[in-house]
């Protein structure tokens, strides 16, 4: 990004946000960036292309607004199905509860940077742990 001469950019492992008023300029560093890991054989997600801040920057598995930060739906969905996965196999004696309640630890600690308070109870309310059908945790 030095070489470009971009003045505001964010950049965390392989995500990349470059920021400009100019959709011309943004085209040209996109253009430069690519020739310059096409050399390391390495490429661009095609989705990636210019767009307004005002419509969110996709980032980090979040749409970030000027304001506030949203979870990427898909993320949401995904996190709900692999719980009532995890609990199903905690169910079945299959897990242990403290490897279902670490996924939701993990889970709670990523979504908090956002604002899904309500998300999260929503997704919680609906799921409990299960006992197990042989009676141990009665």
């Amino acid at each position: 990004t030095r070489g470009l001469g971009c003045g505001a950019y964010l950049r965390y492992v392989d995500d990349l946000v470059l920021f400009s008023d100019s959709k011309t300029e943004l085209t040209t560093w996109r253009a430069a960036i690519v020739s310059r890991l096409a050399q390391l054989r390495l490429t661009v997600h095609p989705g990636a292309h210019a767009r307004p801040c005002a419509e969110g920057i996709p980032f980090l598995g979040f749409q970030v607004f000027a304001r506030y930060r949203r979870l990427k739906r898909r993320k949401g969905v995904s996190f709900e199905r692999a719980l009532r996965a995890k609990l199903a196999a905690y169910a079945a004696g299959d897990i242990a509860l403290d490897d279902a309640t670490a996924s939701v630890a993990g889970w709670i600690n990523h979504t908090r940077y956002a604002n899904t308070t309500g998300l999260r109870k929503s997704i919680l309310s609906r799921h409990w742990i299960p006992k197990r059908s042989n009676n141990v945790y009665t």
